[in-house]
């Protein structure tokens, strides 16, 4: 597909006064009636949704009322919606979810990778797939194939009765009809791309929507379960009122404010993570979705500073955009 897109420069870092480096890319804002307002023209470009979509995948709980069939804790919900770091918290719950279907880590399709967590990587020399930050993804899936008797060994098959049922949901959510190009993430998981402005349309559709209020109270209420440890989402979430947020990788993240009902999806074309945690802290106080103690506590996570390895200020990182 020929690219027709146009970013602009979201953000600068500067040393002694001069511009050292550029992240370009795309913020899109849409408000409760469906407008919608770009910084950058991303031109309805599909790009892929990544890890963005796990929320929109869990969604198909409301369907099945999959909660209630397993019994599942708001903080379970939320480890399947999120992208976990690998940490005992977060293996105990998913062995108890496979136990309650009557399957275990082997009937993971996932790879067996090093957790996020670079402290839990040292405990181990080989890994488990549920080590993979997309397990709890994974263990849902498995789950809804249990409840509903799909075949367990396919679920990652683009044909699957599941996966043409996540492809439905996330063109309903995102409100097209349009045939969404497809990858496979890097979990092995099938993975659509959609345009921006219909990813936001979509988050907005499934944070504010009274069908999906188990994924919303989720993982406003548990974040360390939506990531954990220096994860750019869970700080949002914990540092912030009612701001759901959801990282992929690519340089997307996207954010709800669930109580004004307006999403924002930030893409950063190089994908740096420091770019993209400054772009979203400087959107939040822009949009005044989080006032100045809660985003003086995420600057102090996420430094605008630029130092010396001896802590010498040289330099800061400068939002270049007006919302």
């Amino acid at each position: 597909m020929q690219i027709n897109y146009y970013p602009e420069v979201l953000l600068t870092q500067t040393r002694n006064g001069l511009t050292e480096l550029e992240y370009s890319g795309f913020v899109v804002l849409c408000d409760r009636y469906k407008n919608i307002k770009t910084i950058g023209n991303p031109n309805r470009y599909p790009f892929f949704q990544r890890s963005c979509a796990k929320p929109m995948q869990a969604s198909l709980i409301a369907d099945f009322d999959t909660k209630k069939y397993y019994s599942m804790s708001e903080k379970e919900i939320a480890l399947c919606c999120g992208s976990h770091t690998g940490e005992p918290v977060h293996l105990e719950l998913l062995r108890g979810l496979l136990n309650r279907a009557g399957l275990t880590e082997e009937n993971l399709k996932c790879p067996a990778v090093p957790p996020l967590n670079k402290d839990e990587q040292k405990k181990f020399t080989t890994y488990s797939p549920l080590h993979n930050n997309c397990s709890g993804k994974h263990t849902l899936m498995l789950l809804l194939c249990g409840q509903n008797g799909w075949d367990v060994d396919t679920y990652l098959d683009f044909d699957h009765p599941l996966q043409k049922l996540i492809y439905r949901r996330i063109q309903e959510l995102c409100e097209t009809d349009s045939e969404l190009p497809a990858t496979r993430d890097g979990c092995g998981a099938p993975n659509w791309a959609l345009p921006l402005e219909e990813q936001a349309i979509g988050f907005l559709n499934l944070f504010c929507s009274e069908k999906y209020i188990d994924i919303k109270n989720a993982m406003l209420e548990n974040p360390y379960m939506v990531g954990g440890y220096d994860r750019q989402d869970t700080d949002i979430i914990a540092n912030t009122g009612n701001i759901a947020a959801k990282a992929g990788a690519g340089g997307l993240l996207c954010m709800v404010n669930t109580a004004t009902e307006e999403s924002v999806v930030i893409k950063v074309l190089d994908a740096n993570m420091n770019a993209r945690i400054l772009i979203a802290i400087e959107l939040l106080r822009q949009l005044g979705w989080a006032d100045k103690t809660e985003i003086d506590k995420l600057i102090n996570i996420y430094p605008k500073t630029v130092l010396t390895e001896s802590g010498e200020y040289v330099g800061e990182f400068v939002p270049q955009f007006l919302v």
